[in-house]
Protein backbone atom coordinates (compact mmCIF):
# COMPACT_ATOMS: atom_id res chain seq x y z
CA UNK A 1 0.00 0.00 0.00
CA UNK A 2 1.38 3.34 -0.90
CA UNK A 3 1.56 6.09 1.63
CA UNK A 4 -0.92 7.96 -0.06
CA UNK A 5 -3.27 4.92 0.86
CA UNK A 6 -2.18 4.05 4.13
CA UNK A 7 -3.53 8.29 5.01
CA UNK A 8 -6.70 7.38 3.57
CA UNK A 9 -7.24 4.05 5.33
CA UNK A 10 -6.28 6.11 8.30
CA UNK A 11 -8.31 8.77 7.94
CA UNK A 12 -11.63 6.44 7.04
CA UNK A 13 -11.02 4.46 10.44
CA UNK A 14 -10.64 7.42 12.50
CA UNK A 15 -14.02 8.11 10.79
CA UNK A 16 -15.80 5.22 11.65
CA UNK A 17 -14.47 5.44 14.85
CA UNK A 18 -15.79 8.72 15.50
CA UNK A 19 -19.33 7.45 14.19
CA UNK A 20 -18.79 4.33 16.47
CA UNK A 21 -18.40 6.25 18.84
CA UNK A 22 -22.13 7.86 18.78
CA UNK A 23 -23.39 4.81 18.83
CA UNK A 24 -21.10 2.56 20.44
CA UNK A 25 -20.43 1.91 24.09
CA UNK A 26 -20.09 4.44 26.41
CA UNK A 27 -16.47 4.88 27.99
CA UNK A 28 -14.80 7.61 30.21
CA UNK A 29 -11.87 9.62 29.30
CA UNK A 30 -8.85 10.67 29.68
CA UNK A 31 -8.47 8.19 33.16
CA UNK A 32 -5.39 9.24 35.39
CA UNK A 33 -3.65 6.94 37.56
CA UNK A 34 -0.46 6.68 39.45
CA UNK A 35 2.17 4.20 38.86
CA UNK A 36 1.71 0.86 40.71
CA UNK A 37 -1.98 2.05 41.61
CA UNK A 38 -5.17 -0.08 40.10
CA UNK A 39 -6.62 1.21 36.77
CA UNK A 40 -10.34 0.67 35.84
CA UNK A 41 -11.14 1.69 32.62
CA UNK A 42 -15.07 2.25 32.19
CA UNK A 43 -16.77 0.93 28.93
CA UNK A 44 -20.46 -0.08 29.08
CA UNK A 45 -22.86 -0.73 26.29
CA UNK A 46 -26.45 -1.21 25.28
CA UNK A 47 -27.69 -5.33 26.31
CA UNK A 48 -27.92 -6.89 22.89
CA UNK A 49 -30.28 -9.74 23.83
CA UNK A 50 -27.81 -12.06 21.71
CA UNK A 51 -25.39 -14.25 23.30
CA UNK A 52 -23.17 -14.64 20.19
CA UNK A 53 -21.92 -10.84 20.87
CA UNK A 54 -18.06 -10.38 21.51
CA UNK A 55 -15.78 -8.32 23.37
CA UNK A 56 -12.14 -7.00 22.03
CA UNK A 57 -10.22 -4.86 23.97
CA UNK A 58 -6.82 -3.36 21.88
CA UNK A 59 -4.08 -1.23 23.19
CA UNK A 60 -1.82 1.53 21.49
CA UNK A 61 1.19 2.76 22.78
CA UNK A 62 1.54 6.60 23.11
CA UNK A 63 2.38 8.19 19.44
CA UNK A 64 0.82 5.22 17.70
CA UNK A 65 -2.07 5.12 15.53
CA UNK A 66 -5.09 3.52 16.79
CA UNK A 67 -5.60 1.25 13.40
CA UNK A 68 -2.09 -0.06 14.63
CA UNK A 69 -3.71 -1.23 18.31
CA UNK A 70 -2.91 -4.92 19.27
CA UNK A 71 -5.48 -7.39 20.69
CA UNK A 72 -4.46 -7.65 24.73
CA UNK A 73 -8.25 -9.22 25.66
CA UNK A 74 -11.05 -11.24 23.43
CA UNK A 75 -14.55 -12.60 24.68
CA UNK A 76 -17.18 -14.69 22.84
CA UNK A 77 -18.89 -16.05 25.54
CA UNK A 78 -14.88 -17.77 26.63
CA UNK A 79 -12.10 -15.69 27.90
CA UNK A 80 -8.74 -14.87 26.13
CA UNK A 81 -5.43 -12.51 26.87
CA UNK A 82 -3.05 -12.06 24.12
CA UNK A 83 -0.87 -10.29 25.97
CA UNK A 84 1.58 -10.47 28.71
CA UNK A 85 -0.65 -8.65 30.91
CA UNK A 86 -3.24 -11.81 31.33
CA UNK A 87 -1.35 -11.91 35.24
CA UNK A 88 -2.68 -8.15 35.83
CA UNK A 89 -5.46 -7.65 33.46
CA UNK A 90 -9.01 -8.76 34.23
CA UNK A 91 -12.69 -7.52 33.27
CA UNK A 92 -14.44 -6.26 36.28
CA UNK A 93 -17.40 -7.83 35.63
CA UNK A 94 -17.21 -11.43 34.01
CA UNK A 95 -18.86 -12.49 31.83
CA UNK A 96 -19.19 -8.85 30.65
CA UNK A 97 -23.33 -10.07 29.44
CA UNK A 98 -24.93 -7.41 31.52
CA UNK A 99 -23.88 -4.44 29.43
CA UNK A 100 -20.43 -3.84 31.08
CA UNK A 101 -17.22 -4.32 29.67
CA UNK A 102 -14.97 -2.45 31.76
CA UNK A 103 -11.54 -3.25 31.81
CA UNK A 104 -9.28 -3.75 35.35
CA UNK A 105 -5.39 -3.38 35.21
CA UNK A 106 -3.53 -3.77 38.53
CA UNK A 107 0.07 -2.72 39.65
CA UNK A 108 -0.09 0.05 36.37
CA UNK A 109 3.72 0.59 35.10
CA UNK A 110 4.59 3.67 32.95
CA UNK A 111 4.53 1.68 29.75
CA UNK A 112 0.79 0.96 30.52
CA UNK A 113 0.23 4.74 29.33
CA UNK A 114 -1.59 4.68 25.99
CA UNK A 115 -4.89 4.32 24.12
CA UNK A 116 -7.28 1.75 24.71
CA UNK A 117 -10.33 0.61 22.68
CA UNK A 118 -12.87 -1.08 23.74
CA UNK A 119 -14.82 -2.86 21.01
CA UNK A 120 -18.19 -4.55 20.97
CA UNK A 121 -19.69 -6.55 18.33
CA UNK A 122 -23.11 -7.65 18.33
CA UNK A 123 -24.31 -9.49 15.03
CA UNK A 124 -27.97 -8.98 14.79
CA UNK A 125 -27.74 -5.55 16.73
CA UNK A 126 -25.32 -3.50 15.02
CA UNK A 127 -27.09 -0.11 17.52
CA UNK A 128 -25.57 -1.96 20.10
CA UNK A 129 -22.31 -2.71 17.97
CA UNK A 130 -19.31 0.09 18.11
CA UNK A 131 -15.82 1.21 19.76
CA UNK A 132 -14.93 3.05 22.72
CA UNK A 133 -11.89 5.19 22.64
CA UNK A 134 -10.31 5.61 26.12
CA UNK A 135 -6.84 7.43 27.00
CA UNK A 136 -4.71 6.40 29.94
CA UNK A 137 -1.74 8.58 31.47
CA UNK A 138 0.43 6.84 34.10
CA UNK A 139 1.09 9.92 36.60
CA UNK A 140 4.78 8.96 38.01
CA UNK A 141 7.21 10.93 40.57
CA UNK A 142 9.87 12.61 39.65
CA UNK A 143 13.22 10.38 39.15
CA UNK A 144 16.24 11.17 41.15
CA UNK A 145 18.07 14.21 39.13
CA UNK A 146 21.06 14.60 37.88
CA UNK A 147 23.17 18.17 38.90
CA UNK A 148 25.99 19.60 37.04
CA UNK A 149 27.84 22.95 36.99
CA UNK A 150 28.93 24.61 33.58
CA UNK A 151 31.97 27.25 33.52
CA UNK A 152 35.31 28.45 35.54
CA UNK A 153 34.46 29.02 38.76
CA UNK A 154 36.56 32.51 39.17
CA UNK A 155 35.84 35.79 40.46
CA UNK A 156 33.96 37.57 38.52
CA UNK A 157 32.76 34.91 36.25
CA UNK A 158 29.20 33.34 35.38
CA UNK A 159 28.56 29.80 35.80
CA UNK A 160 25.37 27.65 35.36
CA UNK A 161 23.82 25.38 37.43
CA UNK A 162 22.17 22.78 35.95
CA UNK A 163 19.31 20.28 37.44
CA UNK A 164 17.58 17.23 35.28
CA UNK A 165 15.03 14.49 36.24
CA UNK A 166 14.77 12.44 33.35
CA UNK A 167 10.98 10.70 34.53
CA UNK A 168 8.16 12.29 36.35
CA UNK A 169 4.62 12.49 35.10
CA UNK A 170 3.79 15.40 35.37
CA UNK A 171 6.68 17.40 34.59
CA UNK A 172 8.28 17.87 37.94
CA UNK A 173 9.17 22.33 38.75
CA UNK A 174 12.92 22.56 40.14
CA UNK A 175 13.54 24.51 43.00
CA UNK A 176 16.92 26.04 43.77
CA UNK A 177 18.32 26.85 47.18
CA UNK A 178 21.70 27.42 48.99
CA UNK A 179 22.82 25.86 52.17
CA UNK A 180 19.81 25.35 54.42
CA UNK A 181 18.39 28.76 53.62
CA UNK A 182 15.23 29.64 50.41
CA UNK A 183 17.39 32.75 49.47
CA UNK A 184 19.57 32.61 46.78
CA UNK A 185 22.74 35.06 45.91
CA UNK A 186 21.77 38.28 44.54
CA UNK A 187 21.71 38.73 40.40
CA UNK A 188 21.29 34.91 40.01
CA UNK A 189 18.61 33.85 37.83
CA UNK A 190 16.93 30.45 38.13
CA UNK A 191 14.53 28.90 35.66
CA UNK A 192 11.78 26.46 37.51
CA UNK A 193 10.83 24.88 33.81
CA UNK A 194 14.18 23.86 32.83
CA UNK A 195 15.96 23.54 35.74
CA UNK A 196 18.79 26.05 35.64
CA UNK A 197 20.50 28.51 38.00
CA UNK A 198 22.76 31.23 36.57
CA UNK A 199 25.34 32.57 38.96
CA UNK A 200 26.81 35.67 37.79
CA UNK A 201 29.59 37.50 38.70
CA UNK A 202 31.29 35.06 41.29
CA UNK A 203 32.64 36.04 44.72
CA UNK A 204 33.73 34.06 47.66
CA UNK A 205 30.07 34.96 49.27
CA UNK A 206 28.39 32.89 46.59
CA UNK A 207 30.27 29.67 47.40
CA UNK A 208 28.46 26.48 49.12
CA UNK A 209 26.37 23.98 48.52
CA UNK A 210 23.03 24.05 46.21
CA UNK A 211 20.74 21.89 46.32
CA UNK A 212 18.08 20.93 43.46
CA UNK A 213 14.48 19.43 43.98
CA UNK A 214 12.07 18.07 41.45
CA UNK A 215 8.93 17.76 42.44
CA UNK A 216 5.40 17.28 40.93
CA UNK A 217 1.99 16.06 42.91
CA UNK A 218 2.92 12.70 43.11
CA UNK A 219 6.96 13.36 44.74
CA UNK A 220 9.97 14.98 45.06
CA UNK A 221 13.59 14.04 44.65
CA UNK A 222 16.86 16.25 45.08
CA UNK A 223 20.49 16.51 44.45
CA UNK A 224 23.49 18.47 45.32
CA UNK A 225 26.47 20.02 44.09
CA UNK A 226 29.71 22.49 45.81
CA UNK A 227 30.04 25.60 44.13
CA UNK A 228 33.61 26.81 45.28
CA UNK A 229 35.00 30.17 43.81
CA UNK A 230 38.73 30.77 43.21
CA UNK A 231 40.89 33.94 42.21
CA UNK A 232 42.44 33.06 38.64
CA UNK A 233 46.04 34.64 39.71
CA UNK A 234 45.88 32.25 43.41
CA UNK A 235 44.50 29.20 40.94
CA UNK A 236 47.31 29.87 38.92
CA UNK A 237 49.96 30.30 41.36
CA UNK A 238 48.75 27.01 42.71
CA UNK A 239 48.96 25.29 39.25
CA UNK A 240 52.47 26.37 39.27
CA UNK A 241 53.30 25.49 42.46
CA UNK A 242 51.99 21.83 41.39
CA UNK A 243 53.38 21.71 38.53
CA UNK A 244 56.91 22.85 39.69
CA UNK A 245 56.74 20.08 42.60
CA UNK A 246 56.01 17.14 40.20
CA UNK A 247 59.17 18.28 38.02
CA UNK A 248 61.20 18.38 41.04
CA UNK A 249 60.28 15.05 42.39
CA UNK A 250 60.67 13.64 38.61
CA UNK A 251 63.90 14.86 38.16
CA UNK A 252 65.30 13.36 41.53
CA UNK A 253 63.47 10.13 40.73
CA UNK A 254 65.58 10.13 37.47
CA UNK A 255 68.62 11.00 39.74
CA UNK A 256 68.27 8.30 41.80
CA UNK A 257 67.55 5.46 39.41
CA UNK A 258 70.95 6.20 37.78
CA UNK A 259 72.43 5.72 41.09
CA UNK A 260 70.91 2.61 41.73
CA UNK A 261 71.73 1.76 37.94
CA UNK A 262 75.68 2.69 38.48
CA UNK A 263 76.13 1.17 41.46
CA UNK A 264 74.84 -2.37 40.68
CA UNK A 265 76.97 -1.84 37.75
CA UNK A 266 79.83 -1.54 39.75
CA UNK A 267 78.75 -4.34 41.96
CA UNK A 268 78.80 -7.07 38.76
CA UNK A 269 81.99 -5.76 37.69
CA UNK A 270 83.69 -6.33 40.92
CA UNK A 271 82.23 -9.89 40.89
CA UNK A 272 83.19 -10.55 37.88
CA UNK A 273 86.76 -9.68 38.25
CA UNK A 274 86.76 -11.38 41.69
CA UNK A 275 85.72 -14.57 40.13
CA UNK A 276 89.21 -14.07 37.08
CA UNK A 277 91.28 -13.68 40.38
CA UNK A 278 89.79 -16.81 42.01
CA UNK A 279 90.43 -19.10 38.73
CA UNK A 280 86.87 -19.97 38.80
CA UNK A 281 85.63 -21.95 36.21
CA UNK A 282 85.10 -20.54 32.45
CA UNK A 283 87.36 -17.42 34.03
CA UNK A 284 90.40 -16.53 31.29
CA UNK A 285 93.89 -16.65 32.56
CA UNK A 286 96.09 -15.17 30.45
CA UNK A 287 100.26 -15.41 30.55
CA UNK A 288 102.96 -13.86 28.19
CA UNK A 289 106.73 -13.80 28.03
CA UNK A 290 108.65 -11.82 26.11
CA UNK A 291 111.77 -12.10 24.12
CA UNK A 292 112.80 -10.00 21.55
CA UNK A 293 110.34 -9.53 19.27
CA UNK A 294 108.53 -12.73 20.34
CA UNK A 295 104.90 -12.87 22.31
CA UNK A 296 103.51 -16.02 24.48
CA UNK A 297 100.71 -16.70 25.61
CA UNK A 298 98.11 -19.65 27.68
CA UNK A 299 95.18 -19.62 28.18
CA UNK A 300 93.41 -21.73 30.47
CA UNK A 301 90.05 -22.68 31.46
CA UNK A 302 90.51 -24.57 34.35
CA UNK A 303 91.60 -24.34 38.08
CA UNK A 304 94.57 -25.55 37.58
CA UNK A 305 97.76 -24.06 37.74
CA UNK A 306 99.35 -23.27 33.83
CA UNK A 307 102.12 -25.82 32.94
CA UNK A 308 105.01 -23.58 31.45
CA UNK A 309 107.72 -24.86 28.66
CA UNK A 310 110.81 -23.57 28.00
CA UNK A 311 111.34 -21.77 24.93
CA UNK A 312 114.36 -22.03 22.67
CA UNK A 313 114.67 -18.16 23.26
CA UNK A 314 114.32 -18.29 26.81
CA UNK A 315 117.67 -18.41 28.75
CA UNK A 316 118.86 -21.50 30.09
CA UNK A 317 118.79 -22.00 34.36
Amino acid sequence: MTYRGLVLAAWFYSACLEVCRLAGPSVKTPVYVQEGATAELSCTYRTPGDPKFTLEWRYAPPGTLAIQAKDVLYYDGQLYHRSLWDSRMSLVQYPPSNGVASLQIQQVRMSDAGVYICDVKTPSNWASSGLGIINLTVLTPPSWPVCTLTGKSYEGHDVTLQCLSEGGNPQPIYTWRRGNSQTLPPNSIADQISGSLVLRNLSASVAGTYTCTASNEYGRTACSLIVRVSNPRTAGVIGGAVMGVFLTLLLIGAVVAFFVWRKRRASNKLQNEQRQLNGEPGAEVFLTGTSGSRHSSLHRHSKDPPTLRASQFSPMV
